[in-house]
């Protein structure tokens, strides 16, 4: 009989005994710790390597999505001549600096057979767009040039096609802004951080309208408003003289004190009236409606001033359509912190906006990070809809991609491959977050 000393426990075997059961000791790593999104990425990483290393056109697809190269750009062709002569004058202005050029020779199937020898030119910063005699010998020192359009000319075989490229692989900076222009991931990449930024601010200032009162006492301060409205319509008169008749005098009047009157009811009201239509048309109407009907409304109404074609409608788009969703998000992150919260607050003799900024979104923010994130999640696959005003983001690009290759099961594989693995790394920063914010104790 062993002999235990007073109020010492025995060991726990359960660690063991189930190391046992899954047949290994308890040094190796437990595969029922692993979360489920690890063994989706793993499976998805094996798959997609395993497509990318063996399938040249996953390879070409993906290359064509990412809209690469980012170091070098291509900055027109010339046809070389049937005496083996080629001149090329580059149309789009050249930045002051040192560029690298060369030319790479195509023959009739697009194949790239040669290229020529560099030519590096250094652009001064008072250059003019000026024509220039063609420059036909390369150097690999900077040659200076007074112009930012130069020529360049030489000989390559007759009947066949030069591009000229512009190599800025030395050039961390134009490599940086080349990809945030980018086509295809980058494109959607800022689209989708632009769009999320506005849908915050539209979100957290809808959601706080929501907030407040749906019936306020207007008669409190009625006489003040409306002594108010008196001057914003003395401040019209003066502003609009077509105003001045009679009839458009008692109606800007009646207006503008009815809107004065009921102003302590319009937060809540058109907080819901937004949240509630919008939420209710689906996002491919919203981005619809956004480039095919205001945009070109705003443009023949400006006079052309504003125009709102392309990337502008779609960050609009996006960000009016999922600032109704984040204003119920911030509603609902808001009204769970508890009321005592607020009357404490006021009770220090706080306003309403000092207690809903010092006291109240600290602790809402902190409850409404993780459906923030989904819903940052959720915007990046919704922006995917913005390739019906022709956008080139990476469905856009994929379908690009299809429709000069004919090869729709890879095309479109490439697509839900890279919009699945930024959807996964953004659950693993979103769950990290969670973690981070977590009060102690839950």
């Amino acid at each position: 009989m062993t002999d235990n000393k007073l109020g010492a426990q025995p060991p726990d075997p359960s660690s063991d005994a189930a190391a046992r059961h899954r047949g290994r000791m308890g040094l190796a790593i437990s595969w029922e710790t692993i979360p489920w999104w690890a063994i989706i990425i793993l499976i998805v990483g094996i798959i997609v390597s395993y497509s990318v290393l063996t399938n040249t056109r996953y390879l070409d697809a993906i290359y064509f999505i990412f809209d690469l190269p980012w170091n070098r750009q291509a900055l027109g062709k010339a046809q070389v001549g049937d005496d083996g002569a080629w001149s090329f004058t580059i149309k789009s202005a050249l930045s002051p600096g040192t560029h690298t050029l060369y030319g790479q020779f195509l023959d009739e199937d697009e194949e790239v057979i040669g290229q020529t020898d560099i030519y590096r030119l250094k652009i001064p910063r008072t250059a003019p767009e000026a024509e220039t005699e063609p420059i036909t010998t390369p150097s690999e020192t900077s040659l200076e040039v007074n112009t930012t359009t130069p020529t360049l000319g030489g000989t390559g075989q007759a009947g066949t096609t030069v591009v000229i490229i512009d190599d800025f692989s030395d050039q961390p900076l134009r490599i940086a802004r080349r990809m945030w222009v980018a086509k295809g991931i980058f494109l959607t990449i800022r689209v989708t951080l632009i769009a999320f930024a506005g849908a915050l601010v539209m979100g957290l200032l809808f959601g706080i309208m929501r907030v407040s009162s749906k019936s306020p006492d207007l008669s409190i301060n009625a006489w003040k408003r409306l002594l108010f409205g008196l001057a914003i319509v003395a401040l019209i008169w003066l502003v609009v003289p077509e105003w001045r008749n009679l009839t458009s005098m008692i109606w800007t009047v009646i207006i503008t004190e009815v809107i004065m009157f009921l102003l302590p009811a319009m937060p809540y009201t058109i907080s819901t009236l937004y949240v509630e239509i919008v939420r209710g048309v689906p996002m491919l109407v919203i981005i619809l409606y956004m480039g095919f009907a205001i945009t070109p409304m705003l443009r023949v109404a400006t006079g052309g001033a504003l125009d709102l074609r392309g990337l502008p409608a779609a960050i609009i788009g996006l960000a009016f359509g999922y600032g109704a969703y984040l204003a119920e998000v911030f509603r609902a992150g808001i009204q769970s912190i508890p009321k005592g919260q607020t009357e404490a607050a006021r009770s220090l003799g706080m306003s309403y906006f000092q207690s809903m900024r010092h006291v109240i979104l600290p602790q809402a923010i902190r409850v409404v990070l993780p459906p923030l994130g989904n819903d940052f999640i959720a915007m990046l696959k919704d922006s995917a809809l913005i390739s019906v005003i022709a956008l080139p983001e990476v469905l856009q690009q994929g379908r690009l991609w299809i429709s000069r290759n004919f090869r729709a099961f890879e095309g479109f594989n490439s697509v839900a491959m890279l919009y699945l693995v930024m959807t996964l790394l953004l659950s693993l920063l979103v769950r990290f977050i969670e973690r981070k914010s977590r009060l102690p104790g839950h």
